[in-house]
């Protein structure tokens, strides 16, 4: 919400003619109070230029990490066009990004990333840990819920994304009963987990919009 400083003024049944004048010339006079909502509009746009990305103010990290976006489609993706479309809570302090980008022919190139907390619409950063992507052309068959892909570290931290198909939301079940929800974005979930050698991995559980499980996918334990 913003501070309207506009007043309502009651239409007077006596014209001055100078009035009009004398309005203009105060309200040129007067000094213009900053408009809250249009700040924090030009903010944001501000955000998404510098992480969507003028070629010379993105970090050569980030497209370097990006760069498969480029080879993958023939240049019709490039990371310089891309965006942080969600993002949440990971591990040791970091936030699970997803980076997405559309080509003029469809073709959608996701990218997972860990960073250091901060809005949405931050611009791209300089230090991050990248978790792998994947680009899919437009045009193909529609996947199911939970055809995965995905990647691990060798701290053992597993990063996996999944198809949406017909779910609306999706939750990572661990053995033990605990949830953790998912990460929509792209028409994939993302999720992320730390898998033990002698343990077993949890599953990516989907539902539909009336919160009836569509299906449910054992995520794999890649350190084995």
């Amino acid at each position: 919400m913003t501070e309207d400083t506009l007043r309502r003024m009651k239409p007077s049944a006596t014209v001055d003619p100078g009035g009009l004048d004398r309005l203009l010339a105060a309200a040129a006079a007067t000094p213009q109070k900053p408009d809250r909502r249009r700040l924090v509009l030009a903010g944001a746009a501000v955000g998404l230029v510098v992480s969507a990305g003028a070629a010379g103010l993105l970090p050569g990290s980030f497209t370097d990490s990006l760069s498969f976006w480029r080879s993958e489609t023939g240049g019709g993706v490039t990371a310089e066009s891309g965006r942080r479309l969600a993002q949440q809570t990971g591990p040791d302090g970091t936030v699970l990004t997803v980076w997405s980008a559309t080509g003029t022919d469809g073709t959608t190139c996701v990218s997972a990333l860990y960073e250091t907390p901060g809005p949405l619409n931050r611009p791209a950063p300089a230090d991050f840990h990248s978790a792998g992507g994947q680009c899919t052309p437009a045009g193909g068959p529609a996947e199911p819920f939970g055809s995965v892909g995905g990647s691990a570290g060798q701290d053992g931290v597993h990063t996996m994304w999944g198809t949406a198909g017909t779910a609306a939301r999706a939750e990572l079940r661990f053995p033990d009963g605990s949830t953790r929800p998912a990460l929509s974005a792209a028409g994939f979930f993302f999720c992320w987990y730390t898998a033990d050698p002698s343990a077993p991995t949890p599953e990516l559980v989907g539902y539909d919009a009336d919160g009836h499980e569509v299906g449910r996918t054992p995520l794999p334990n890649l350190t084995r």
